[in-house]
């Protein structure tokens, strides 16, 4: 199983980048998968499947990245 971040819906395709390094893309159809995601959420895949949402993991990277932005913000 490999893990990879949803980073777009596009034409009806889930758009996955390869965590963390994201450089290979993988496109799901969204009728492939029954439960709702958002761009951003960390799942699970295996065989072109998602398998499972990683809501931990998602919610780390949301925060991690929330605070660099505030970070940013601040020095100015």
């Amino acid at each position: 199983m490999r893990k990879f971040t949803l980073d777009r819906i596009e034409n009806n395709m889930y758009v996955f980048l390869e965590y963390p390094d994201e450089n290979k893309e993988l496109l799901v159809e969204v009728s492939k998968y029954n439960g709702q995601l958002a761009e951003g959420d960390i799942v699970l895949v295996e065989n072109n499947m998602i398998v499972e949402v990683l809501k931990q993991e998602t919610q780390d990277m949301k925060e991690k990245v929330s605070s660099l932005l505030e970070k940013l913000k601040n020095k100015k």
